[in-house]
């Protein structure tokens, strides 16, 4: 009995837990509908970082690719490879000009990233 239990809370914390999807960030970039409110990981290069007070943006590129996170704590080092954890947000296409801007991320985790 008690080793049921603990079976059933273990599956109950496991299934609550989001599993972060690792994707490109091409993949991210040629469908941001698919992914928006999704948590996903992606690994690049920090291209560029601002800090702002205790917070900080920053660009992650992958090749060509490029996408601009936001963080609640101080940036990453320019040239430093990470993988970050975080939730894909869009915006809705400018109806009067047909255009959209590029999702963006807000990083709940990061960790360096193998060579």
């Amino acid at each position: 009995m008690k080793l049921t239990t603990h079976a059933a809370v273990v599956m109950v914390v496991v299934g609550v837990a989001p599993l972060a999807g690792a994707v490109t960030i091409a993949e991210l970039l040629a469908s941001p509908d698919a992914y928006n409110g999704k948590t996903v990981t992606v690994t690049g290069m920090v291209a560029a970082a601002l800090p702002v007070g205790t917070e900080s943006g920053y660009d992650l590129r992958d090749g060509v690719a490029k996408v601009s996170i936001v963080s609640r704590s101080a940036p990453p080092a320019v040239g430093e490879p990470i993988a970050v954890t975080a939730t894909v947000h869009t915006l809705p296409v400018d109806e009067e000009e047909g255009t959209r801007l590029p999702p963006f991320l807000v990083e709940t985790s990061r960790a360096p990233a193998g060579p």
